[in-house]
């Protein structure tokens, strides 16, 4: 299996995460990071350069929701989600491609939502970060083209978390399950998902 560099904002959550790959028998580094700040990003990467010796899959995960009307909400409540998820987004990539065009592979997984089909109110900020996720998927596919890297994206339905579970009235047991989410990554990071280049692949439960 692949060694795995977990980055997270939460000391502990990646702690225990670590903790439980490494149970398993995985390799795991944990790496307090604010996907945010570009120094921190740059040194989770060259973190796990120097740990595993390369980084050749990228799964941009990281969100923060900030909602309310539109008249409403302060630009600074505007500005989180489109930092964290897009900006982060967009750091995490710059600072992981050097090394995957040098090595001529790459994949990088930006996880979407159905915030972006399925309009929410309140949602405007986080709505606009993980569409404008497509977007950049696209656009970025198109740049790494010539050296073997592929971008995708997956737009995420309701998944049974805790976070999601305090917010959404449907069962958990109706939602997307976190191992569908998984077992996409996992194709898309692998050889067979290399004819993917620049899609959406979209993730849904059975509450639709």
């Amino acid at each position: 299996g692949a060694a795995v560099g977990l980055v997270s904002r939460t000391e502990a959550e990646l702690i225990r995460l670590r903790d439980e790959i490494e149970t398993q028998g995985g390799r795991a580094l944990a790496l307090r990071c604010d996907v945010t700040e570009e120094a921190d990003v740059a040194r989770a990467i060259a973190a796990m350069n120097d740990a595993f010796g390369s980084v050749d899959v990228v799964v941009n995960n990281a969100a923060m929701f900030r909602g309310g009307p539109v008249d409403e909400m302060t630009l600074a409540d505007w500005q989180i989600p489109i930092r964290v998820i897009l900006d982060g987004t967009f750091l995490c990539c710059k600072h992981a491609l050097p090394g995957m065009k040098a090595r001529g592979f790459g994949r990088i997984i930006n996880i979407s939502s159905a915030a972006v089909v399925h309009p929410f109110p309140t949602y405007s900020a986080y709505a606009a970060a993980k569409a404008g996720l497509l977007g950049f998927t696209r656009t970025l596919m198109e740049e790494v083209r010539p050296y073997g890297i592929t971008a995708n994206a997956i737009l995420l339905g309701l998944t049974n978390t805790d976070e999601v579970k305090q917010r959404a009235s449907i069962p958990g047991e109706k939602m997307l399950q976190p191992q569908d989410v998984a077992n996409t990554v996992l194709f898309l990071a692998s050889e067979e998902g290399r004819g993917y280049k620049g899609a959406t692949l979209e993730l849904w439960g059975d509450y639709k």
